[in-house]
Formats: structure tokens, C-alpha cells, sequence
């Protein structure tokens, strides 16, 4: 799909990639709530903080059709200036509009939105046998060139944590692997931005440890 480059927001084809206005993000909050496990959604102050004070960006993908506007899915994303790397905090497309490729085109969109990244971070659950949904979407991010990274890793709940399978999707042509202390890093400043509320974050940002090769 062609992506043309426009003023905060990318076109493709009838559909386009914008900025949330506050009234957008109260509808893509609701949602949130419909398609994440509670323990893992940050409360609406916290996004709003997080808005006003960091890197962090809220976008939302429309669809242009008979000349009505749609929303079809969004995606929640922390850049991390010092390394220029993205944190893929959510990623979600409207129940009506799923199966339509809208993902697809959410994840490629990103690389133009941010093209001084090298990649971003994918917080994926661990597949387990049977599971099927989980599989499927670990595979969804693997044919688009994601690789997991040898680190076991920690996302903070409201309480306690849940053990992810931490991966990196890679913006730059050639881009095979990611340096273990540039991964370690960002998920210190990540850790440091994303979750400074967590009050036991600390501790867990302690249990994150490169795995034995």
C-alpha cells in the first residue's frame, strides 16, 4: 500500500493514521476496556499525564468510506528519544473492522511515522500449546519480522506481574538483531516512564535478566 506523508497523520489508501483529540482517546479508553485483561490497562490519568509530559503518543486509524468517517483501530506508543526506539504499548482494531488487514497497515504506518527509529518493542504473551489465539498472534508479528530477544521479562500489573516474551520489530532494512545492553537499557528508561506508578516496579525491573545463551 502506497503511504503518503501528511501533517500528523498517514494516508492509506481510504484509510488514515492521526493524532487522538481527547474525545477520541474517552472512545479508544472504552474499548481498551473491551479487549485488554484489566491488570494490564493504565488508568485514564495516567495515559493524560502521560500525554502532557513524555514521548508518548496515542494514534488512531480511520476509514474513509461514501464520505463517512470510521475509526477502525489505534495504537498507544512511548518513543524512547535516547535510543530511538518505540514502545508498542497497545495495538487494537474496532471488533467490526478486525480480519480487514487494519493491523497490518497500523504496524507498517509506524515506520513512516517514526522514521528515525530503529525498531520497536513488542510485549507478546508466551504461546502456549493449545492456546491458539496467542499463537496466531505471535505469528502475526513474526511474519512481519519480529524476533524474540533473550531476556526474560516482566510487565507490571496493578498487582503483581505477568512473564512476557519480550520482542523486536525491527524499522531498518538489514536489522537482525538488537544489542543486549541497548535492549536493557530501553527497558530501564521504559520501566523508569511507563510504569514510575507501579509500586513494586522496582523490584521486578531487578528480576529482567539477559536469559543463558
Amino acid at each position: 500500500h502506497r503511504l503518503i506523508r501528511r501533517q500528523r497523520q498517514m494516508c492509506i489508501r481510504d484509510r488514515y493514521i492521526t493524532k487522538a483529540t481527547d474525545t477520541d482517546f474517552c472512545a479508544i479508553y472504552e474499548d481498551m476496556q473491551q479487549q485488554f485483561p484489566y491488570v494490564e490497562i493504565k488508568a485514564k490519568e495516567t495515559f493524560l499525564t502521560f500525554l502532557c509530559a513524555t514521548d508518548y503518543h496515542i494514534w488512531l486509524a480511520k476509514d474513509d468510506q461514501d464520505g463517512k468517517t470510521q475509526n477502525v483501530g489505534y495504537m498507544l506508543v512511548w518513543l524512547d528519544k535516547v535510543k530511538n526506539l518505540l514502545w508498542l504499548e497497545y495495538i487494537a482494531v474496532f471488533k467490526e473492522y478486525h480480519n480487514r488487514g487494519v493491523g497490518s497497515q497500523m504496524l507498517r504506518a509506524l515506520k513512516e511515522l517514526y522514521p528515525k527509529a530503529k525498531g520497536c518493542f513488542l510485549e507478546l504473551e508466551k504461546a502456549e500449546p493449545g492456546v491458539e489465539n496467542i499463537r496466531r498472534r505471535v505469528a502475526f508479528y513474526t511474519r512481519k519480522g519480529a524476533f524474540p530477544l533473550n531476556i526474560r521479562y516482566f510487565y507490571p500489573q496493578r498487582t503483581g506481574a505477568l512473564e512476557l516474551d519480550l520482542y523486536f520489530l525491527p524499522f531498518k532494512p538489514g536489522l537482525h538483531s538488537l544489542p543486549l545492553q541497548e535492549a536493557m537499557h530501553s527497558i530501564r528508561n521504559a520501566y523508569h516512564t511507563l510504569h514510575r506508578n507501579v509500586p513494586h516496579a522496582r523490584d521486578l525491573l531487578r528480576r529482567i535478566t539477559p536469559l543463558a545463551a
